[in-house]
Order: C-alpha cells, then structure tokens, then sequence
C-alpha cells in the first residue's frame, strides 16, 4: 500500500491553457507564464511559470508561431513524471514589442491625412445619398403634409434630420468623442476583432507566410 501511495505521488498532474496571442518585451527572456496558464500544486505551478522559454529559436523582428508540444516538451524536461493535459489552442502566435513602439513622430500627421480623407468622403456618400432620393422633395412634401403650406426650405424638418444623422452615426458606433454609450463593442470594433482574428488565423494556418515555421524545442 505504501508503494502504491508512493507511486501515486510521483503522477503529477498540470493543466495549462494557451493565451492565443502574446505580445513581450524584446530585451526580456520568455517565460511559460507569459505563453500559457498554469494550473497545479502550487510549488509545481510557480517553477512551471518560470521555466524560460528557448530564444535562440525565436525571430525577434517577426512573429513566432510556437507549438504547445515545444511547451509541453519543456515541461516535460523538468518533471518527466508529469502528465500534461493541454486547453485551448494547440499553436501561440508571440510577436515582441521594443520601447520605441508609439513613439511615432508622423501620427499626428497621419491621423490628420486620415480624419480628412474620412470627412470628405463620408460627406461625398452622404450628399450622393440625398440627391439620389431627392431627399430635399421629400422634405418638402412632408411639410406640406404637415402644416398644410408649401416651402422651399423647410428648416423645421431639415435641422432636426441634419442632428440625427450625427447622433444616429454616435449611437450606431457607440461613441461619443471619447466616450463610450454602453458597454457593448461597436460595430467597428466586432469588424476589427474578426479582421484580427482572421488574420492570425491565417498566420497560424500558413506557416510559410511570412517566412514562419512553427518553433520546437529539442
């Protein structure tokens, strides 16, 4: 019985979970923290999250796709009586940021060419829109309707369209300036999250592009 006690201490059991995507410091070693979640007795759990990651194997001016097996192969090397169960997904895409990231001397530039581009243009669909349906008759059809007079420019209804437009515009974005209506993502921001999502998809799925291999540690 004793033996078997025995044995059945020598079986330790680790979950870790995959983060998807990670993003570090260049100048810093990587550690299994950084990539995974770790859950297991706690002396087990903190010398797992400390275990360095191989560097000589990443690209540092690209991103790495790294295998759970590589992880699971360092593990392994440290307690080799382990088991190993594995959640979430089976690649990590790591990419380094440097301290010079944000610091960019032409956004406010950019920004400004952008705003512009984006007001000229949304102006141009909008006035496109109007003409097409022949907005301004509309307008005065459901004035006269209305008030039972003609005008050629109903400003009573043309003002207050004008004013839903933009606070149509901040309710479907789901910002005002800087601040947020309600907790729920705009639509931009659901758009952007799958292009994103799509994107490391593609990375993980295409490992040749942009010269990627998956990384592995021996």
């Amino acid at each position: 019985m004793k033996l078997r006690g025995e044995m059945m201490d020598t079986n330790k059991q680790i979950y870790i979970q995959t983060k998807g995507k990670v993003m570090v410091d260049r100048k810093k070693p990587v550690y299994l923290k950084e990539l995974v979640e770790v859950y297991s007795e706690k002396d087990i759990e903190e010398e797992v999250d400390n275990l360095k990651y191989e560097d000589k194997i990443l690209n540092k001016d690209k991103a790495n796709i790294i295998s759970v097996l590589s992880i699971i192969k360092l593990i392994r090397n440290r307690f080799p009586e382990a088991t190993v169960t594995v959640l979430g997904d089976p690649e990590i895409l790591l990419s380094f940021k440097t301290a010079e990231e944000g610091k960019d001397k032409y956004k406010i530039l950019r920004l400004t060419i952008v705003t512009l581009l984006l007001f000229v243009g949304s102006i141009t669909a909008i006035i496109n829109f109007h003409s097409d349906v022949d907005m301004k008759q509309a307008h005065k059809t459901i004035y006269r309707i209305i008030t039972g007079e003609t005008n050629e420019s109903p400003l009573l209804l043309q003002i207050p369209y004008s004013l839903g437009i933009g606070a149509g515009m901040s309710v479907f974005f789901n910002h005002v300036f800087k601040k947020r209506i309600n907790t729920e993502p705009s639509p931009l921001e659901v758009e952007m999250y799958l292009y994103q999502q799509n994107m490391d998809d593609f990375i993980k799925n295409n490992d040749h592009y942009p010269d990627m291999k998956k990384k592995d540690v021996r």
